[in-house]
């Protein structure tokens, strides 16, 4: 039997122990930020102390078995030796009374493609131009919802197809995964980005199920494939509404305007000129992947492993606008239309360039205020309202107008450039657009023999820091 006057003394060395082993780690700071060393990447000023979130967590992405990842602060640092699957608490003491829980969490780091020998044997060198049909399954769940419906920019409703897809899904417009997609782009209307982009690393098999790329986890530049916890309702909507046959009825339809991007775009030629510019970056492959239900949001993403480097650009298709058949010849025609396809690429072969180390402080103090280049309430505002993202956009749509002075028709010239000027201004909000691009233009024309665009870089940023 127990004594239970003595309960009470037997219990102490017990407590005792189990708190020494609870005991947490701390690290002590007087400033608000901390430098985080994650592998060999030291990231300045990463992490701000929040008391309020408990734990404040930050994600260790592991390719081996381990890694180590550092925080310093001003004062102070603790170190882990962090695996996947692993969670590394500890308190951060700001300014002697404010208690920070913050915690590691090591997760395995999945590549987002993976291109091995007959993938590499099979692609290299070369274009590809796709309609994939889970792609264009998602786009349509996309075209169903309410959102869709109401935003004028996000499908493309004026053409047959669209008219044939209603008619065809429409009934199957209150199926779950139509209700779940149209809740996630009510809640933010741009995660439709990676959820179309993710749609392309799924395929559809011979027996009509979804099944997971074998070269792709996700496409998206995030950690994480977006669409995969919508896979088994949007497999349940293609069951319902027998998508594999809609997808076989339309094989005509989709082989036409495969073979527009083929010939009437000219891709090749896009990919030769940007290489030429850009000679720092270089890929393996390109492809042209879009539905033609996608509106007016695009995208670009290029990937690297095994060696390989291939570049994807998630586009819309270019249908014509009559009025401009009236305004611009046919050779002029091709151009304009392919501006959008251009304007994704761009950004495979830009967004590396602006990174190199050697432009990024010149490129931060040039766009220090975001208002003098961008109009508030605009899409310029709204959504490149960084230095970087700004910075781009502006080169990019600049590129636009130094290929036309490669390729459009002289006579033609000065009238598209002030389409995609009007445009950039008035619509998107670029304040300063107009005098940029005449400026780019004039330095292209005048560069010296063999220069590239890469080449005037230097000179290009230097105008942004004196106009700011």
């Amino acid at each position: 039997m127990i004594n239970l006057k003595l309960l009470p003394f037997l219990l102490l060395p017990i407590i005792s122990i189990h708190s020494f082993a609870q005991k947490q780690l701390l690290l002590k700071s007087n400033s608000p930020t901390l430098d985080i060393r994650d592998g060999n990447n030291l990231r300045k000023g990463r992490w701000s102390i929040d008391p309020k979130t408990k734990p404040d967590i930050y994600e260790a992405f592991i390719d081996k078995k381990s890694k180590r990842v550092t925080f310093i602060s001003d004062i102070d640092s603790i170190s882990f030796k962090v695996k996947a699957g692993k969670k590394y608490p500890f308190l951060v003491i700001l300014n002697k009374k404010d208690t920070a829980y913050t915690q590691i969490n090591g997760i395995k780091d999945i590549p987002a493609a993976k291109f091995r020998k007959r993938y590499i044997t099979s692609h290299n060198g070369k274009s590809f131009v796709e309609i994939p049909p889970i792609y264009e399954l998602f786009n349509i769940v996309v075209a169903l919802t309410n959102n869709a419906k109401k935003d004028e920019g996000l499908v493309v409703k004026h053409t047959p197809y669209y008219q044939d897809l209603l008619l065809w899904f429409d009934k199957y417009k209150d199926e779950p995964i139509v209700k779940r997609i149209d809740s996630a782009l009510s809640k933010n209307l741009m995660g439709f980005v990676s959820l179309k982009m993710d749609a392309y690393a799924f395929d559809l098999s011979t027996n009509g199920k979804i099944v997971e790329s074998k070269i792709y986890n996700r496409i998206n530049s995030g950690r994480f494939n977006t669409l995969k916890p919508y896979i088994e309702a949007l497999q349940s909507f293609a069951d319902k509404s027998k998508f594999q046959d809609f997808y076989k009825n339309n094989s005509r339809f989709y082989s036409h305007q495969l073979k527009t991007y083929k010939d009437s775009i000219d891709l090749q030629e896009m990919q030769k000129w940007l290489t030429q510019n850009f000679p720092t970056t270089r890929y393996n492959s390109f492809k042209v992947i879009f539905s033609p239900l996608v509106g007016n949001i695009q995208s670009a993403i290029w990937f690297e492993n095994n060696g390989f480097k291939e570049a994807q650009a998630h586009v819309n298709f270019p249908y014509r606008d009559s009025n401009d058949e009236k305004e611009f010849s046919s050779k002029a025609l091709n151009l304009k239309e392919g501006n959008i396809l251009f304007t994704e690429l761009n950004h495979s072969f830009i967004n590396p360039e602006a990174e190199k180390p050697h432009y990024q402080k010149a490129i931060t103090n040039a766009f220090s205020d975001m208002t003098s280049w961008n109009e508030k309430g605009k899409p310029a505002a709204l959504y490149y309202n960084t230095p970087y993202t700004c910075f781009n956009e502006y080169m990019n749509w600049g590129l636009v107008s130094l290929r036309y002075v490669d390729y459009a028709p002289a006579i033609e010239q000065e009238k598209l450039i002030a389409v995609v000027e009007k445009k950039q201004i008035e619509a998107r909000g670029f304040k300063k657009f107009g005098i940029f691009n005449q400026y780019l233009i004039q330095i292209y024309k005048t560069r010296e023999k063999g220069q590239t665009i890469a080449d005037l870089y230097p000179l290009i940023i230097k105008w942004f820091e004196e106009n700011k």
